[in-house]
């Protein structure tokens, strides 16, 4: 299952879209929260022309470029579910809030016979990305969990929500 993920937009639902290096923050978040198979594209609106893309594991970070094809991240993200679901036929989960992003697919949803598109709202994603991070940071050693018992969690949370 892939995960396209409106940044900025989730970014501001988690109240660190005017912090500095907010985007690195936001990746960190995402590390936590992502410990199972599934793909997360975190896409963010750049700040240059040529923009930028990278991976880090089941990450895959992109940064739209600034030119007269891409307005903004809604056109990235718009061609990013377009081309999973289209050409290569994967069930595909938006995670936004903006009106703009959610009417562009909803068409690419009608459409699709097979119904392998669903929108999560950035609000609903962002309380549960809360949750698990504050869980994991507790100081108190007793209370850390090792990587098998929050793959487990994962997968059971992955479970319930899909």
């Amino acid at each position: 299952m892939h995960y396209i993920i409106d940044a900025n937009n989730l970014a501001g639902k988690l109240g660190i879209l005017f912090e500095p290096n907010f985007d690195k923050k936001l990746i960190e978040l995402i590390k936590i929260f992502s410990q199972n198979k599934n793909i997360y594209y975190l896409i963010f609106d750049g700040i240059d022309f040529m923009g930028d893309k990278y991976s880090d594991n089941n990450l895959k970070i992109i940064y739209t470029p600034r030119d007269t094809y891409y307005a903004s991240a809604d056109d990235k993200i718009v061609e990013v579910i377009k081309d999973l679901i289209i050409n290569h036929k994967v069930e595909v989960n938006l995670v936004t809030d903006d009106l703009e992003i959610i009417a562009k697919t909803d068409i690419i949803s009608k459409d699709n016979k097979e119904k392998k598109f669903k929108l999560i709202k950035a609000t609903d994603f962002a309380k549960k990305i809360t949750a698990m991070a504050d869980f994991c940071e507790d100081d108190d050693d007793e209370k850390k969990l090792n990587k098998k018992e929050m793959d487990k969690i994962n997968q059971e949370l992955l479970r319930l929500w899909s």
